[in-house]
């Protein structure tokens, strides 16, 4: 449970003000893009965590579509984009609220700073920041980061994933690979992502739950991000109709990244591995595959 020496310089580095040198990075290694990522993260957590208690008032606006976004979260992608020309030059970048689209070669860094920015200004503690790392349309790196709970998860090709809790009372920063033990195997755990148009699928998910087709069933709701993470760790059945739009390669790539690096998979109804970069329609994520087949199969039986 302890950090590596990558992590651990990354944190102690943001925690002293030592700034990173970033030109002349080897952007062929993913250690560099990791290092690169995980600082900036935590600078992107350190100024969402201090919005959440703060007054948001007059920071807050919102979109034709009804949905907010905050000045904050445009410094961040400003600042983003500032650092990303330093250490990559000629690197893209796709924000959700500067735009972009994800080009078909080269680098590209897709960010969300706040992903449930409903849940941010409601002060609950289901938001988080997101980054996805594409090398010619395919991603290759990810990374999640909750400024409430104070963990950040990332996942690579080859660094498998890994979670770290960073200290909030004066214990030690502690770090592991995912997924984690269970108390309980073979309990099925389901989480589903409250939507509109999933409230008959969750009448059908609670009464198999009565029956004890499955052991528990919530539904956490903000940040997709920050559920696919949950699966990642190796509890929950994760499942999101997904029925709005397609995705966008901020939306769904980090938390597949995280399922998929810690030895799940996030698939269709019909089974298929999901493009986290292009989806559209039910998604279902989970580390073990029969529970994940078990709970596709009601999902499937439930929207018929």
């Amino acid at each position: 449970m302890t950090l590596t020496s990558l992590e651990k310089r990354c944190i102690d580095d943001f925690r002293n003000g030592r700034t990173p040198e970033l030109t002349g990075a080897d952007v062929t290694s993913e250690d560099s893009w990791i290092d690169f990522g995980l600082r900036l993260l935590l600078e992107a957590g350190a100024v969402v965590r201090d919005m959440r208690l703060s007054p948001m008032a007059g920071t807050v606006h919102f979109k034709p579509d009804g949905s907010p976004y905050t000045d904050q979260e445009r410094w961040i992608e400003a600042h983003i984009t500032e650092r990303l020309a330093q250490f990559c030059p000629g690197a893209a970048f796709v924000g959700e609220e500067s735009g972009g689209t994800l080009p078909a070669r080269g680098h590209v860094l897709a960010v969300d700073p706040v992903d449930g920015t409903w849940a941010l200004i409601n002060r609950t503690e289901t938001c988080t920041t997101t980054f996805a790392f594409f090398k010619d349309a395919e991603a290759f790196l990810g990374m999640i980061q909750n400024p409430v709970t104070g963990e950040l998860a990332f996942a690579g090709r080859k660094t498998g994933a890994r979670l770290v809790q960073l200290s909030l009372f004066g214990e030690e920063d502690r770090a592991c690979s995912l997924p984690l033990d269970r108390v309980r195997p073979g309990s099925v755990l389901v989480n589903l992502q409250p939507q509109r148009d999933a409230a008959s699928l969750a009448d059908d998910l609670f009464a198999a739950w009565r029956d004890g087709g499955i052991q528990m069933m919530k539904l956490t709701g903000g940040s997709p991000s920050w559920s696919l993470l949950e699966a990642a760790k190796g509890r929950f059945v994760y499942v999101n109709l997904w029925a709005s739009k397609p995705s966008d390669p901020f939306d769904l790539a980090a938390g597949v990244l995280l399922v998929r690096g810690a030895g799940g998979e996030v698939s269709d109804l019909d089974g298929n591995p999901i493009d986290p970069a292009a989806h559209s329609g039910p998604f279902v994520a989970a580390i073990d595959e029969a529970e994940r087949n078990n709970v596709t199969d009601l999902v499937r039986q439930a929207l018929g």
